[in-house]
């Protein structure tokens, strides 16, 4: 049983194409709602009280706002308050680093009320924002991020933050067939990954995809990101949990393995499971997530040919060791 109090916040920092389901599947589990990079479900949308709704209202709205909400009816309410937490949710976004403009567009992040939350909580604690959510990002890049919120985590040990990754020559090929559309679910809403996918599939083979792929820097794979997220990988507050390690022996990994990160993060995260910790463990592995393909570890090597091979061993060469990684 863990000693921590349960962490009320989490932020998980996932590479994209990293296994990020693994580790939401545990955090739904245990009773964690989920936002940010993610697909969310209505079995993780987040829920609010009416008091913690009202926090948010008048986080973003004006007076005039404020006193017509309190006569609105409880649909109205609902949808108001929703809108001030997802306007929350961007002003938060971007103290934390996030590049939303490319992400998105700079339309959805630029409205009157996002401008008004980012005015009105630059001064807030995350301690503010609701409680009982994971907060889903793909990178985190520390010199980008608020200093306050530095300050606030490094004083408080709170949110309690995880780091995800994966051998970067799995994250290429896995974002191949992603981008390729090969996944059950299709692409994600992420704009900058449309014009990948076009040239992708003007391809006439997996193998020119991977050449490609590997070749060009500016695609989206892991090669900086690696670099950038040294810190977290160093940082003894962060806990560190790979895509080898959780996936088990459903995705060429070992039962045992998964098992210890499974209770590392349940113990981790101060949480009193309802179930055992062996039974979370066996559930992680979900092929029905949005953008599984295979899921198996080690799968580029069955796939690389030479040319690939050295054109991974130029972009990420470097950084394999520092991962664990050969």
């Amino acid at each position: 049983m863990s000693t921590n109090t349960r962490a009320e916040r989490v932020i998980l920092v996932s590479m994209m194409k990293s296994g990020t389901h693994l580790i939401t599947e545990l955090l739904r589990s245990l009773g964690y709602r989920l936002h940010g990079h993610v697909r969310v479900r209505p079995e993780t949308r987040p829920l609010f009280d009416t008091d913690t709704r009202w926090r948010m209202a008048e986080a973003v709205y004006d007076d005039d706002r404020l006193t017509q909400l309190k006569s609105d009816d409880e649909a109205t309410f609902e949808t108001a308050t929703d809108e001030a937490f997802d306007a929350i949710a961007w002003a938060w976004k971007l103290r934390l680093g996030m590049p939303l403009e490319r992400f998105y567009s700079t339309e959805l992040v630029n409205t009157d009320l996002v401008r008004r939350a980012v005015r009105r909580t630059a001064g807030s604690a995350f301690a503010e924002t609701p409680p009982g959510i994971c907060w889903v990002l793909h990178d985190f890049d520390i010199r980008t991020i608020d200093g306050a919120f530095l300050r606030e985590w490094t004083e408080t040990g709170e949110p309690r933050i995880i780091f995800n990754y994966r051998d970067p020559r799995d994250i290429t090929l896995s974002m191949v067939n992603f981008l390729c559309e090969r996944t059950r679910g299709g692409l994600s809403s992420l704009n900058n990954l449309g014009a990948f996918s076009t040239i992708l599939r003007a391809k006439k083979s997996l193998d020119e995809q991977l050449s490609y792929a590997l070749a060009d820097e500016s695609f989206p794979s892991p090669g900086d990101q690696f670099k950038r997220m040294l810190w977290l990988l160093h940082h003894p507050a962060v806990y560190k949990a790979s895509y080898e390690e959780l996936v088990g022996p459903q995705g060429g990994g070992s039962a045992e393995s998964q098992l210890r990160a499974t209770a590392g993060l349940v113990d981790f995260l101060g949480c009193a499971p309802e179930g055992s910790v062996e039974d979370i463990a066996r559930s992680l592995y979900n092929p029905d997530a949005f953008t599984f393909f295979k899921g198996r570890t080690g799968a580029w090597r069955d796939v690389y040919n030479e040319e690939h091979r050295r054109l991974a061993d130029a972009r990420f060469g470097e950084i394999l060791p520092m991962y664990g990684y050969t």
